[in-house]
């Protein structure tokens, strides 16, 4: 098995091989992505689904403050250049990958020198501003070969122009093991400074590759949820910076909208509530969306989702917030009401003699359909009982004249007489027949009065 320093930089090597040097221009091959972009659905009220949601994280994690911290004593030359040469380079990669990003620049040498720890640049988004403070870099002093590397990682943390809300990034690059203490700054205290700062420190170590002889490197990159690299040739650390900005770990949940769009009509939750991967990988949840007892049927509903990384939502190279939109109507599951009752005679009056009471017939034949539904009356139609015969359309509240005779020839004669709309000539009882919009069907008896013996 493979001891765990070399795996990590052999995956520091496939990671690297998102990452494309084309003319000069470093660009990042994985963009961020949420998958599905849209959901759209029919569901009755009360019932829920569920979503496969996928979120590929950027290469570059979200609102990032990153500071490029140097080992700038004499054995450093080669690593110092390269960064210089490509910073801003580098820092366009990234600004195309994330927008809001910022950036800043520090160095540090040893106790004794001209400086111990210098900050060439605060946290700043002008990138022109952060390649000066680099190019102030001059490969000097050093004395012993330990230098003041925990005193910079302190100062740094407690110091820099942080952004609330941001992905803060230590990327510190040397060649040689650091005191312990180093002005005062412990290996211990250094590791709670910048886990109190909220700070992922990227370790590369270079050149003569003794950045981590005493274990400094590996432990602070693991107690911040950084990442360590050594064996980085001196030529190759600007390579290795943006290999190492792209293996940090990004913390992924989910957010949504939609119980305060839809009034508490729809809900969404998901699994895993949030999940940890490495940037440019692909965290995959379950959404389960839910609509209430109460939402109302044949609406439609229309929500967002969003995915968070490191406590911000992910956006594109605009700037924009990435959105997935739900769109839920409601089916009607209520069915339309029916009835027959007396209705006018030719002349508008509702003759005297009423309802019999005995046996539920209109004895007189005049009856106005009424129907009624949540969401719309699609159709309005009264069928023959004794034979397959149905009318034409009427509206709700129309009022016809019907009269049965068995072995009669049915009819739908329009326009009735004075106010009525039909005079229905059947075979049998008449079935009034209500269609809602959504396609359910109530029925109701017309009971007809038999012929006159």
């Amino acid at each position: 098995m493979q001891p765990k320093t070399t795996r990590k930089f052999v995956n520091i090597v496939m990671v690297a091989a998102g990452l494309v040097l084309t003319a000069g221009t470093w660009t990042l091959a994985v963009a961020q992505a949420l998958d599905p972009m849209s959901v759209s659905a029919t569901i009755k009220p009360g019932d829920s689904f569920d979503v496969s949601k996928h979120v590929t994280t950027p290469l570059i994690p979200p609102k990032p403050d990153i500071c490029f911290l140097a080992d700038t004593t004499g054995s450093m030359g080669t690593a110092i250049g390269n960064v210089k040469a490509n910073a801003t380079a580098i820092m366009n990669v990234i600004r195309a990958s994330q927008a809001d990003s910022q950036f800043c620049a520090a160095e540090y040498k040893d106790v004794g020198d001209a400086f111990a720890y210098q900050l060439n640049q605060d946290v700043t988004a002008t990138i022109a501003d952060v390649q000066t403070g680099t190019n102030a870099w001059s490969a000097t002093g050093g004395g012993d070969e330990p230098e003041a590397q925990l005193n910079a990682l302190s100062v740094l943390a407690n110091t820099a122009s942080w952004r609330p809300g941001s992905t803060r990034v230590i990327v510190w690059f040397g060649d040689a093991p650091g005191h312990d203490p180093s002005n005062g700054a412990t290996q211990a205290s250094t590791i709670a400074a910048l886990q109190a700062a909220g700070i992922k420190v990227i370790a590369l170590s270079v050149g003569f590759d003794r950045l981590d002889l005493t274990g400094q490197a590996t432990a602070i990159a693991a107690a911040t949820a950084g990442v360590f690299f050594h064996g980085i040739n001196q030529g190759a650390v600007t390579a290795a910076i943006l290999a190492g900005l792209s293996a940090l770990p990004t913390t992924v949940s989910m957010a949504s909208n939609c119980v305060a769009t839809t009034g508490g009509a729809m809900s969404t939750s998901f699994v895993p509530a949030s999940q940890v991967v490495t940037s440019g990988e692909t965290a995959v949840f379950t959404e389960t969306i839910t609509v209430s007892l109460g939402a109302v049927q044949g609406a439609t509903y229309v929500c967002t989702d969003y995915a968070i990384l490191n406590g911000s939502p992910m956006t594109d190279a605009g700037g924009n917030v990435v959105l997935e939109t739900k769109t839920i109507t409601i089916q009607d599951i209520t069915a339309p009401s029916a009835r027959c009752v007396q209705g006018v005679n030719p002349a508008g009056n509702i003759p005297a003699a009423g309802n019999n009471p005995k046996s539920g017939q209109n004895p007189d034949g005049f009856y106005q359909l009424l129907a009624a539904d949540n969401v719309g009356v699609a159709s309005v139609q009264v069928c023959d009982g004794g034979s397959s015969f149905c009318s034409a359309l009427f509206l709700p509240n129309d009022y016809v004249k019907i009269t049965q005779a068995q072995g009669t020839t049915p009819a739908d004669e329009r326009p009735g007489p004075g106010v009525l709309v039909s005079h229905l000539k059947l075979n049998g009882d008449a079935v009034l027949t209500v269609t809602d919009t959504s396609g359910n069907v109530t029925t109701a008896a017309c009971l007809v009065p038999a012929p006159p013996k």
